[in-house]
């Protein structure tokens, strides 16, 4: 199975206060276009975190060219990409969206939107959506 993780070397670079050249040589010679596509998402606000209650539920999106994409950390997406390239193909490790919540998390650059159950519900329906 891919491992759609950062290794540990790799969250520490993306935890400093600001990437080196050295860094995005290094991020750029391993995920490619990938990475570049996935700083710009992060440095555009384009990464949310629903927390949903009373369930304490947390759910990550993050909006692409065209919709938003509903990511469940280091295991799923719901874009095209991550079904034709990580699971059928296996070209690639994750898709620049797994890649942007990842970085979201670790440089603590992202929104926060609490919800209910009942809007998590409602908002799922789009979210699962696989185009």
């Amino acid at each position: 199975m891919n491992v759609m993780a950062l290794s540990l070397i790799e969250v520490r670079k993306l935890s400093g206060e600001s990437l080196t050249q050295s860094d995005i040589e290094y991020f750029r010679n391993k995920y490619g276009k990938r990475f570049v596509r996935a700083l710009q998402v992060v440095e555009e606000n384009k990464v949310t975190k629903y927390l949903f209650q009373p369930s304490n539920t947390a759910t990550w999106i993050v909006k692409g060219r065209t919709r938003q994409y509903m990511v469940i950390p280091k295991i799923y997406c719901t874009c095209r990409s991550f079904y034709q390239d990580v699971v059928i193909s296996r070209e690639i490790s994750m898709c620049y969206h797994l890649l942007a919540q990842q970085i979201a998390e670790i440089r603590d650059l992202y929104h926060t939107i609490n919800s209910t159950d009942v809007e998590r519900r409602k908002m799922y329906v789009e979210w699962r959506r696989t185009d």
